[in-house]
């Protein structure tokens, strides 16, 4: 019943379909309506196969019989016409039509099927083709050639003789289309088609015939090219095809029984190979220039790709490993390839672990392999091409992580070959740099910059090239993989035993190998040992002991930077981080030895090697329970203070050792300072032998003017805000009206007082006697009853002490010593004196008590750089001497009066160049004082408008430029904070007078006489007006220089002047 049902359900669309056929050639217009048809059959066909085994072979042919009558008119119906007829085909094959087909008409279908596949139809038969039918012809050959194979009977009509050509013919349209089609759908179903035949034709011989140019169609594809790529999905099944094909025809399983020669062809079999050992010899050979051109899909960006390739590789090695023994190695490189692959996400890797753990053979072939490679390793290392060393070397990583703790697989024959793997990378680099760089080129404090981020990890050790770092990351990955071996320690063993042996590089290789092995080791490998003591020796920490012993010796040398390569101080500090992470808190007794050297080379000129010893001294402080590496070196001050101090004492004169204090000292801060007492003298003393290296002298005064920069940091002695309210207290104010009665009222108040204490006075007699005589027994009585009771002494006042008082002494210290040195032949080192007394000036006036002695001493020694030939040395003088006046005050009096003369000196060497630039114009420029009018009604107190009298007329030199500005800002210092007598305020003002309307200065003036600058300035200011009178009488409008004061009444009048 349900079959009937069927029936009825196709026979409209079958009717309709043929009635459309038949009409199309009187019709042209029925297209639309023959396409409508074929829609309607697709569609009935599609809903009737939904249900498995609804159609039976009579329905099918049924069915097929009106889809036939459109392919019968194909050359005059459209393509999509025939698009949809394929599409029926295919639905009615896939609902079992194909094994029910007779031979016949399967070979007319893989005749249809491969003349509609073709580009070409369209010129021999079709009125178009398309990529879609394209498609769908070898969609519908790959369904009839499965559905044909189902049976016996259809496996042997494939190769019936009738059908050999049609067969034939279609596998070389497949193959066209795969390599030539620019439609990767197109290209999909060909390889589909090309699986089908694989699995369709039962006889080998006969497959074999197709082999050659199915491979080299396949390798055509599967070669990674730039133009024509297909999609991953036709590589990937290409790969499985090819897979399939080479288990199917070259298996040791199939090949063992090959005869030594091919068999006499039999008439009708001229299709057909007859297989042989020399066949398979010669096949053998074309696959293996096959496969070394697919193999290079290992890099390929497709995770679906890389596990295709692995099951092809795995084909060639365990299915035909004879019968393609020359393929096997190529085959097991790309395995390791793909199993280290970066985006693998250990797939590959876990299935290859699994195959290992139960393919004995495929193990053994892996160890051969890796065996050879660890031999291979020193010769290719020495080679030019880095593509294969760097390969060799993943190669034997990712094997030693395949196998993990296999303990068969290492030997000592890897530790020579690492030694001298690494020993040829660091040859290659011709330019190691060496560890003896001069004292003139070593850091100095402006170039000692530190990271504020605090590193705990070393960065990799550079090398010359960029080729050597990717060479030598690809030796650490394969440390790391090394690592997690049994026999990792057996090999840092060897390489441990040689660190002293052999060539630089050779011993160089050696200890950067230990050193990393062993750190790998303690991290991916713990022993039980780590865990509890059981009183048995530790391998591991053994290595680590001889190592650190070895490090200790590097570090403490002697003369280190004699034949010693930088890379071996970084490694020595490697391993004291290491020794220092697996001690922790008992490692503090190391300290003695170990950390002055650490810190010793913070002062290299290398930077490598100064961020290595940074990152160590992270890593101590870290492991003994410091929050930082400056908390470190404060708790140890003491180490570092005996280390420094006896290689001043001892004459060391090498940069290093005040080095390192300007290092601590930048790491601890004001922290630090108080415990450097001792070696504020030692460094004197040192300045006092070697005063005459000025670069050693200039260093050693790096380190005062850090220990000065960071000393001023303390709270105590930090300059605040609240100094800037300091006031000057010898301002003389105006003198005004109720200022002169107060003063009168005070004068007759003292008068009054006088007379009445006169008048309450009684009066006596003339004296007709000394008075000595009478009061002499009164005195003496006094005086024994004096010497009774003795009186306590007055009660003094305890001087206040200084604030930061350790911290103020050694500053104090290092300003007072530089007495002694202000007069050296080094005009740097003169500055850099004065420039570290800026610094501490400020500091030290918070203890007055302290600082007057301290100006006191340095005076004599200040004076004479007023002369110095040097503008720079004079400059920074005379801000020594502002900055005294303007922390002593009218302490500096008498020496500012001493110094006059000096002042004048310096005020004409800087006129004497002015003057000569000048001179010109000079000449020009006649002032007229005679009409200058004093009358208030014409005086005005707005801020000046010209900027003549500020600005240079002509260019002046730098260093004349330099001395005037700090000329300028001595005198405002004087004249602000330092009473001076009135003949000296009249030359500071003929001096200031160029710059005297600048605020800064008319401001810092007015605080000695306001009078005297004011009329100065209204002088000048009628000395621009040039002296010209109005019609009126009156002078012009002077320049507005000085200040307005209140109009007189009219019947006041002024005098001129």
């Amino acid at each position: 019943m349900e079959r009937q049902q069927i029936f009825q359900r196709l026979k409209q669309p079958c009717i309709q379909l043929l009635h459309v056929t038949a009409s199309l050639a009187q019709r042209p217009s029925a297209r639309k309506e023959l396409i409508q048809a074929l829609t309607n059959l697709l569609a009935t066909l599609r809903s009737v196969t939904s249900k498995p085994s609804a159609l039976d072979a009579k329905l099918a042919e049924y069915a097929f019989v009106p889809v036939s009558q459109v392919l019968r008119i194909s050359r005059h119906v459209p393509v999509h016409a025939l698009e949809l007829c394929l599409e029926c085909i295919s639905t009615l094959l896939r609902a079992g039509w194909g094994g029910g087909l007779e031979p016949a008409l399967s070979g007319q279908l893989l005749i249809l099927f491969t003349f509609l596949a073709k580009p070409s139809s369209a010129e021999n038969g079709i009125s178009a083709t398309s990529e879609e039918l394209q498609s769908l012809a070898f969609k519908c050959m790959a369904e009839l050639l499965v559905e044909s194979s189902r049976t016996h009977q259809g496996k042997q009509a494939i190769t019936a003789t009738a059908n050999i050509p049609a067969l034939g013919e279609a596998v070389l349209v497949m193959l066209d289309s795969l390599t030539d089609s620019n439609s990767n759908s197109v290209k999909l179903q060909s390889v589909y088609a090309l699986k089908a035949i694989n699995d369709a034709i039962a006889d080998e011989d006969a497959l074999a015939s197709f082999l050659p140019r199915i491979v080299s169609s396949l390798t055509k594809v599967l070669t990674p090219t730039g133009s024509n790529r297909p999609g991953f999905r036709v590589v990937e099944k290409g790969l499985d095809v090819l897979s399939s094909l080479l288990v199917r025809l070259l298996s040791d399983a199939k090949t063992k029984d090959l005869p030594d020669k091919a068999l006499s062809k039999q008439s009708g079999d001229s299709t057909k190979v007859s297989r042989s050992a020399s066949w398979l010899q010669a096949t053998a050979l074309q696959i293996k220039i096959a496969l070394a051109n697919i193999f290079k899909l290992r890099d390929h960006d497709k995770p679906e790709v890389r596990k295709a390739l692995l099951r092809l590789c795995l084909s060639v090695i365990r299915d035909c490993r004879t019968s393609l023994s020359l393929c096997t190695s190529m085959a097991t490189e790309t395995i390791i390839s793909l199993a280290g692959h970066e985006d693998s996400n250990n797939s590959i890797e876990h299935e290859l672990k699994a195959l290992l753990s139960v393919d004995q053979d495929l193990s053994d072939l892996l160890r051969e392999s890796l065996h050879g490679w660890i031999i291979a390793l020193p010769r290719l290392m020495q080679s030019k091409d880095d593509h294969s060393r760097r390969r060799i070397i993943h190669q034997i990583s990712v094997s030693l992580r395949l196998f993990e703790q296999d303990p068969t697989v290492l030997d000592e024959i890897l530790a020579d070959s690492l030694r001298d793997g690494v020993s040829a990378v660091f040859s290659d680099a011709k330019g190691l740099e060496e560890l003896n760089e001069k004292a003139a080129d070593a850091i100095t404090d402006r170039s000692l910059a530190l990271s504020s981020t605090k590193s705990l990890f070393f960065s990799p050790i550079r090398l010359q090239f960029k080729f050597q770092d990717d060479m030598m990351a690809e030796f650490r990955i394969l440390i790391q993989e090394l690592a997690r071996s049994n026999s990792a320690l057996t090999v840092a063993q060897g390489l441990t035993g040689s660190i002293d042996n052999g060539t630089i590089e050779r011993r160089l290789a050696s200890f950067w190998l230990s050193v990393n092995l062993i750190r790998d080791v303690a991290a991916t490998n713990p022993s039980f040992d780590d865990f509890m003591d059981l009183g048995t020796p530790n391998p591991r920490e053994e290595l680590l002991d001889d190592l650190y012993s070895h490090s200790l010796s590097l570090l403490n040398q002697r003369d280190p930077f004699a034949d010693t390569l930088w890379h071996f101080i970084a490694l020595a500090l490697e391993t004291v981080a290491l020794q220092a992470r697996r001690y922790k808190s008992e490692f503090r007794a190391e300290l003695t030895e170990v950390l002055y050297p650490v810190l010793h080379h913070l002062g290299s000129s290398n930077a490598a090697l100064r961020e290595h010893a940074l990152t160590c001294l992270n890593i101590i402080s870290e492991a003994l329970g410091y929050s930082s590496a400056g908390e470190l070196v404060v708790a140890n001050v003491d180490y570092i203070v005996n280390a420094v101090g006896l290689k001043l004492a001892y004459g060391d004169v090498s940069p290093q050792a005040p080095q390192v204090l300007l290092m601590m000292m930048r790491l601890c801060g004001p922290s630090l300072l108080p415990y450097l007492d001792d070696l504020v003298e030692s460094i004197f003393d040192a300045l006092e032998r070697y005063h005459g290296y000025p670069k050693l002298a200039e260093l050693l005064f790096s380190v005062l003017k850090g220990m000065t920069e960071e000393g001023v940091k303390a709270p105590q002695l930090a300059l605040t805000a609240g100094n800037d309210a300091k006031k000057s207290h010898h301002r003389k104010g105006l003198v005004t009206m109720d200022n002169v009665v107060a003063a009168l009222k005070k004068l007759d108040a003292d008068s009054r007082r006088r007379d009445e204490e006169e008048n309450k006075e009684p009066k006596e007699p003339f004296p007709e006697r000394p008075w000595k005589e009478e009061k002499t027994a009164e005195y003496e009585e006094q005086s024994d009853a004096n010497d009774d009771e003795q009186q306590p002494p007055a009660p003094q006042t305890e001087e206040p002490p200084p604030p930061a008082p350790r911290t103020f002494t050694i500053l104090l210290k290092i300003s007072e010593l530089t007495q002694h040195y202000l007069t050296t032949n080094s005009p740097t080192l003169r500055n850099s004196l004065l420039s570290l007394l800026r610094r501490t000036i400020p500091a030290l006036a918070k203890h007055e008590n302290s600082f007057l002695p301290l100006i006191h001493t340095l005076w004599p020694v200040l004076l004479p750089r007023l002369q110095d030939p040097e503008a720079y040395v004079v400059s920074n003088a005379l801000d020594i001497v502002a900055l005294m006046c303007e922390h002593a005050g009218d302490f500096m009096r008498t020496r500012v009066e001493e110094a006059w003369d000096l002042i004048r000196k310096v005020y004409r060497r800087t006129k004497q160049q002015d003057n000569r630039g000048k001179s010109d114009n000079l000449k020009s420029t006649s002032l007229n004082i005679s009409a200058i009018e004093t009358r208030m009604t014409k005086l005005s107190m707005d801020s000046p408008a010209t900027t003549d009298l500020s600005r240079p007329e002509l260019y002046v030199d730098a260093p004349t430029r330099m001395i005037w500005n700090s000329l300028v800002s001595l005198l405002c210092a004087i004249a602000t904070y330092v009473t001076v007598r009135e003949e000296r305020f009249e030359e500071m003002l003929d001096m200031v007078d160029p710059v005297l309307a600048r605020k800064d200065v008319r401001e810092a003036l007015e605080h000695g006489n306001v009078d005297a600058v004011w009329l100065r300035l209204y002088k000048k200011s009628k000395q621009d007006s040039g002296g010209k009178w109005s019609e009126t009488g009156s002078s012009a409008k002077p320049v507005n220089l000085v200040g307005k004061i209140p109009v007189g009444r009219s019947h006041w009048h002024f005098v001129r002047v």
